[in-house]
């Protein structure tokens, strides 16, 4: 296995001009700092609490490696924010967010959380980091506050690291794989795989069930830090097409993403390898090109705007018009897995008359409900929400810049969970 140091491995090539990428990098440095700066002035938090709202701590990337997936989240929080609060509110009290830049980072978001507590948060949810979601879930379960996760994979958050105030609404990686490895197994029957991983939870957790679902156990593997720029992507895919591998497995999410595929297409990767796979697809990491970054990629999804329309399900619709009127763009799956947290938080409290923790968990535990998609249901035991897995292909060209994915195959959730003994899972008592 191959491990590569972020500050090592500079690449000199002389193709690539140097001077153009970093003038493109402070280009986006100073794009990010302004939406930052907008979304400061847009969300700005008033506290202390007050008896006619109920507080709602957001940990969010706003810049990073994962800032488009967290705008996405924000966009969507501040929709189902105005829709609750022009209903009644919940239980009478108006939503108010508090929030902070996660930055993809665990010691920070801890420290962000536990100002949320102090202020007075009635519950936790953002993020797009398993690492940060880990770390937040610890401290949820110490100070007895339910924390809903939102873009978050690593089997690890509703497997070894599980505890009982934390729920998962969107699928983890073993199911991700197990989807993806049933249709590459077809395809591919004796594929030999390359990956390239993301250095942290999500990362080791994707590959290793990849790995397991492909019979690819004993396939060659670079790992990448979180954050890394062009350079060590391109060398990792190098390495790649030296081996004379049939299928490269990018884990990777988010900017780190759109890095490893840019210098993927430069290398001529697209076309030497038979397959290229990305487990986690995600909308905002195929825009910005036209054909888009993921033309011809396979990759697993929870959601997808046009999934409502091609299925027929009407709640997902109303979410994608009201999104799009809204924010004059299309959801990703993060915003809607942020817009479902909301209304299951309102759900459980109502039914509860409560606004504890507590009390709101046998609630979501075995519940079922319908949201953006068709029927859900949260296990008991580990937390995590049984739902259909979706196999896509990037297209080539689409009816505009949002339609990047046809969908190749809806696997049933039952199908691809994890058992109880594949995963056991001990949360700890109620009281």
């Amino acid at each position: 296995m191959f491990k590569y140091n972020s500050r090592a491995n500079r690449h000199n090539n002389p193709e690539i001009d140097g001077r153009e990428r970093n003038m493109k990098a402070n280009k986006k440095n100073v794009c990010l700092f302004v939406l930052f700066a907008f979304f400061l002035s847009y969300f700005a938090p008033l506290y202390a609490a007050t008896e006619q709202e109920v507080i709602i701590g957001l940990n969010i990337p706003l810049t990073g490696p994962y800032a488009l997936q967290g705008k996405d989240q924000l966009q969507a929080y501040k929709l189902a924010q105005e829709e609750v609060n022009a209903s009644g509110g919940i239980l009478g009290r108006r939503i108010r967010y508090l929030y902070a830049d996660s930055k993809s980072d665990p010691e920070v978001s801890v420290e962000n959380v536990k100002k949320f507590i102090d202020e007075g948060a009635d519950m936790i949810t953002g993020g797009s980091s398993s690492d940060v979601a880990i770390a937040v879930s610890k401290l949820c379960q110490s100070r007895k506050k339910l924390f809903l996760a939102t873009l978050t994979y690593s089997n690890d958050l509703t497997g070894k690291d599980a505890h009982r105030y934390t729920f998962r609404e969107t699928y983890n990686a073993w199911m991700a794989a197990k989807a993806l490895g049933k249709y590459l197994n077809q395809r591919f029957p004796k594929a030999k795989y390359f990956y390239i991983t993301a250095d942290y939870t999500w990362g080791w957790t994707t590959r290793d069930s990849m790995k397991k679902f492909t019979n690819s156990q004993d396939a060659p593997d670079i790992l990448t830090p979180l954050g890394s720029q062009h350079e060590v992507y391109r060398e990792a895919i190098q390495k790649a097409m030296e081996s004379n591998r049939d299928i490269l497995v990018l884990v990777l999410f988010g900017r780190d993403m759109v890095y490893a595929m840019q210098e993927a297409i430069e290398l001529g990767a697209t076309k030497k390898f038979k397959q290229i796979v990305v487990p986690n697809l995600e909308i905002h990491m195929a825009i910005g090109r036209q054909p888009p970054y993921t033309a011809g990629v396979i990759g697993a999804v929870p959601w997808y705007w046009e999934v409502p329309y091609i299925y027929n399900y009407e709640k997902g619709k109303q979410f994608v018009e009201a999104y799009k009127k809204r924010w004059n763009e299309m959801p990703g799956s993060g915003g809607g897995t942020a817009y479902t947290n909301i209304m299951l938080y309102k759900w459980a409290v109502e039914q509860a008359k409560s606004f504890r923790g507590r009390d709101l968990i046998p609630l979501l535990e075995n519940h079922s409900f319908i949201s953006l998609k068709d029927k859900q249901t949260i296990r008991a035991y580990d937390h995590q929400t049984i739902q259909t897995v979706y196999v896509v292909r990037g297209k080539e060209s689409g009816k505009d810049m949002w339609d990047v994915f046809e969908i190749i195959q809806a696997v049933p959730g039952e199908e691809v969970m994890p058992t109880p003994e594949e995963n056991p899972v001990q949360l700890e008592p109620l009281d």
